[in-house]
């Protein structure tokens, strides 16, 4: 009988209004229950690049172990247990890998050691520090292009190559667009080139689209090209700051002055050693989460049909989306009042797209709703 009353109760609230003025304040009762409903939910950052989960038990556990033994210790300089641990994944002498603070310090190493005064070019969106790595190298960047389909496009690269360009910085799967470079074109395109234009292949990425979409092994046939690998994506370690580079035997002088001359941190090369001690089983945590991340690209474009969004075939964990007649600030801004982040475009120049970084199930669900909510 209580509960009976209380309905009543509910009821009565609406017999002496209008149509419209119940429908008012409905809605109105609606919107503050939404409000309510979004205080209790917390924020879903999907601009952020690096993975969304810690590394795995065992590399926190090496990283660990060896900070409470090294603190008091300068790192090995020269060698060690992660370049060996490199240089044995890609079957390759420890000579001809340089272990540095990540992709980025490499990169901006080797555009001043290879280009400095002269040019490098670089297809356009890209990974949005370099080109102020480059300018920090002494190197303008010249931008070129993608292709509508956010590849990249070798012959406009090519044509764009002068006498004062001395390097080209292509990234593999590019972010933000997520698309892979043609291995067969690359070779193409690197042997094209004078012998004084390096080319450096940025693969930061390359573990969501499998080991077999690398140039890794390109180094051992064209003595101007450099791959540029990270361990803070995929391998979920960007607070260490690792990364490494990989030449051809050519290149065993450059990559000793490209190896940081004070050494990379002992924790930083202890999880190093410690992804890729186990062959079988960093293939197969690598392969876990490619197929997650795989999943979640075609779980969110099958959300989006039928919705004016829409996003860009991607062998990355990012995914570049545009909506019909909406602007990257609109969406970008729409969806930070679902409470739901995404990286806008204009930070590439480009005031179409945002790019979103792929998470779990319930971040893609998430943002799918978000998406249906505004292009109401």
């Amino acid at each position: 009988m209580i509960g009976r009353h209380r309905l009543t109760g509910y009821y009565r609230q609406f017999e002496a209004l209008s149509a419209a003025e119940r429908s008012e304040r409905l809605r109105t009762q609606r919107l503050q229950e939404r409000s309510q409903e979004l205080a209790r939910v917390g924020d879903l950052d999907m601009s952020a690049a690096a993975w969304h989960e810690p590394p795995d038990p065992e590399i926190v556990n090496a990283a660990t172990f060896a900070l409470r033994r090294s603190l008091n210790r300068y790192p090995t300089t020269i060698g060690g247990p992660a370049v060996e641990a490199i240089a044995r994944h890609h079957g390759i002498p420890v000579e001809r890998v340089a272990l540095g603070h990540g992709a980025g310090q490499l990169l901006q190493a080797a555009l001043r050691e290879l280009a400095a005064g002269g040019e490098a070019v670089i297809p356009w969106p890209a990974w949005s520090p370099l080109p102020a790595l480059a300018g920090r190298a002494g190197v303008r960047p010249v931008s070129v292009d993608l292709a509508p389909d956010g590849t990249i496009d070798l012959d406009a690269v090519a044509a764009a190559v002068t006498e004062s360009t001395r390097a080209v910085v292509l990234c593999s799967p590019s972010d933000p667009t997520g698309a892979l470079v043609n291995l067969d074109g690359l070779r193409a395109f690197a042997g094209g080139l004078r012998p004084d234009v390096s080319v450096l292949v940025d693969e930061a990425l390359v573990e969501f689209a499998g080991e077999e979409a690398s140039a890794a092994p390109l180094v051992c046939e064209l003595t101007n090209l450099l791959v540029f690998r990270s361990f803070s994506k995929a391998w979920a370690m960007a607070g260490l700051r690792a990364g490494y580079v990989l030449g051809s035997p050519a290149d065993e002088e450059l990559l000793a002055i490209l190896t940081p001359g004070q050494g990379v941190a002992t924790p930083t090369q202890a999880a190093v050693a410690a992804a890729l001690e186990d062959p079988d089983r960093a293939a197969g945590r690598l392969e876990r989460r490619r197929r997650a991340i795989a999943a979640e690209r075609a779980h969110l474009a099958g959300l989006l049909a039928g919705t004016p969004f829409s996003v860009l075939a991607s062998a990355a964990h990012y995914v570049w989306m545009r909506g019909e007649g909406m602007t990257a600030a609109q969406i970008t801004h729409g969806l930070a009042e679902e409470r739901v982040h995404v990286a806008s475009g204009s930070s590439w120049g480009d005031e179409d797209h945002v790019r979103v970084t792929l998470r779990d199930r319930a971040a893609t669900d998430r943002l799918a709703a978000a998406l249906r909510r505004l292009s109401r």
